[in-house]
C-alpha cells in the first residue's frame, strides 16, 4: 500500500509541475496513473489488515488537507507563473496537491506507525 501512495504522490507532484510549467498540456501527466495496476499487478502486492487501515486513514488526513488545498489555490487565483494563472487550472492543481498530500501524509503515517 505504501508503493501505491507514494506512486500516486510522485504522480501529483510531476503532474502539479507539468501544469504550472505547461498549462493544458501538463494534464498529460495524470496518464501516468494508468500505469498503476500494471505496476500493481507485477508487484502483486497483497495489502494486509493494518495497512488496509492506514490506507483509509490516509485518506482521512488526505480529506482534510484537500480544504486547504483548496483555500491556498484560491488565494492564489491571481498569480502566473510565466504564462499560467493558477486561476484557470485550479481544479487539475487541486487534484495533484490532493495526490502529493496523500503520498506525504501516508509516508508519515506508515512510518510513525
Amino acid at each position: 500500500m505504501l508503493f501505491r501512495l507514494m506512486y500516486e504522490g510522485a504522480v501529483g507532484l510531476i503532474t502539479f509541475i507539468a501544469v504550472l510549467l505547461f498549462g493544458e498540456p501538463g494534464f498529460a501527466a495524470f496518464a501516468l496513473l494508468a500505469l498503476l495496476p500494471f505496476i500493481w499487478r507485477i508487484k502483486k502486492i497483497n495489502p494486509d489488515e493494518r495497512e488496509l487501515q492506514l490506507f483509509y486513514q490516509t485518506n482521512n488526513w488526505a480529506l482534510a488537507f484537500v480544504i486547504v488545498a483548496l483555500f491556498i489555490l484560491y488565494k492564489l487565483s491571481g498569480v502566473h507563473i510565466g504564462e499560467v494563472t493558477i486561476g484557470d487550472y485550479w481544479f487539475p492543481l487541486s487534484v495533484a496537491s490532493v495526490l502529493i498530500a496523500r503520498g506525504f501524509i501516508a509516508l508519515l503515517i506508515f512510518r510513525l506507525r
